[in-house]
């Protein structure tokens, strides 16, 4: 195996897979920003999070940073944040001392009725499915 990877690394017979000229390349100013997008979240998913919010926080204006969240990530920052919620749902649903009203509550949700529908949206099944589905899992 090391002798043809050998060969292969040494070999002058290539084709360019990638448009000639382009290479997709994520700055260091982009990293930052990201992470720094990406703690904001962390640090409050639970509340409302405002758009103009996490864009003062990396410096851009809200339009900006829609169209810059969006070419970064294929999604929009709503659906990041819901994401984020419901991956936290999931841990939270897991265990049985939270009832699905108050999981929802605790990641963000408002209400329990978009809760069901975003979790469904993301997931593919309900809050109680998830959970049932778990617990089989486990038996």
């Amino acid at each position: 195996m090391l002798g043809i990877l050998n060969q292969l690394a040494g070999s002058q017979e290539y084709k360019l897979l990638n448009v000639d000229g382009f290479a997709l390349e994520v700055n260091m100013q982009d990293q930052e920003r990201m992470r720094a997008v990406y703690d904001f979240v962390e640090q409050n998913y639970q509340q409302g999070i405002m758009l103009d919010d996490v864009a003062s926080t990396v410096n851009m204006t809200t339009p900006a940073f829609c169209r810059y969240f969006k070419k970064m990530t294929t999604k929009t920052f709503t659906r990041f944040v819901n994401e984020f919620r419901i991956a936290h749902a999931s841990r939270l649903l897991a265990d049985d001392h939270y009832t699905i009203a108050a999981v929802s509550f605790e990641c963000g949700f408002n209400n329990l009725s978009n809760f069901n529908k975003q979790f469904r949206e993301v997931t593919g099944v309900s809050p109680s499915e998830y959970r049932k589905n778990h617990k089989r899992l486990l038996s």
